[in-house]
């Protein structure tokens, strides 16, 4: 199964639009799809997984594997993030659970290569996208994990201290979501909020004492996620 996810696959064409999809940037799409991967490496790696979340990482890093149109830098960082991953799945596909220390230095090659993709104008308008993206990541890493070392501080959102983070994210959410009709978003992110704000060490010591699965949890997130790019597409 995991060797499945590991293969590098040929693909035809750009698969950023593909149909359905939200007309993300290429930039942000990359970022966002570098999170994902990690958030479920993370699952696979602390429980394994269903055939839906084997078939999101597959896509994740199909679109990973697309070289950046940008600089050799993004190319690099890139490069060496994918690289990680595949190295972590082919360790669990060899029954080699991977260590704090490794999942630790897969979130710092994800960390550069948001770095490099990140253009702090340019990607104001979907930032609420990435937020909410990395955020999820965040809880993940702290069921399965525990607080990673290379969370350092700065003025970037995956450098901004979760709980300032999150109290951004919802002021940004409290202009867009009354412009939806769908109900749903509301909902969800009223379920999304109250999970994210109990983000700790481990995922059992909370400030509610009711932690969300990260699977609930990161499920939800990637729905709302969805509905929020096309919220944004339809500005």
């Amino acid at each position: 199964m995991i060797r499945k996810i590991t293969r590098s696959l040929t693909l035809a064409g750009c698969l950023f639009a593909l149909p359905g999809q939200a007309a993300l940037p290429d930039n942000v799409v990359l970022q966002r799809e570098a999170m994902r991967a990690l958030t479920l490496t993370l699952q696979l790696q602390g429980e394994g997984m269903y055939s839906r979340q084997r078939k999101e990482l597959q896509g994740s890093l199909d679109l990973l594997h697309i070289p950046p149109a940008g600089s050799s830098d993004q190319s690099f960082a890139t490069t060496r993030y994918t690289a990680a991953i595949t190295r972590i799945l082919a360790g669990l596909e060899a029954g080699q659970v991977p260590s704090s220390e490794d999942m630790d230095l897969l979130y710092s090659e994800l960390m550069n290569m948001i770095e490099t993709l990140h253009q702090p104008d340019a990607d104001t308008p979907w930032l609420s996208v990435l937020m909410t993206e990395y955020l999820t990541l965040r809880y993940a890493f702290a069921s399965y994990v525990g607080i990673p070392s290379a969370a350092e501080p700065g003025s970037h959102y995956y450098r901004t201290d979760i709980s300032d983070l999150l109290q951004q994210l919802d002021r940004q959410l409290a202009t867009l979501l009354p412009r939806s009709q769908d109900a749903s978003l509301a909902a969800r992110w009223s379920m999304l909020h109250h999970a994210l704000s109990d983000i700790r060490e481990g995922w059992t010591r909370t400030q509610s004492g009711n932690p969300f699965s990260p699977l609930v949890v990161t499920q939800n997130a990637r729905v709302f996620s969805n509905q929020l790019s096309d919220l944004l597409d339809d500005r």
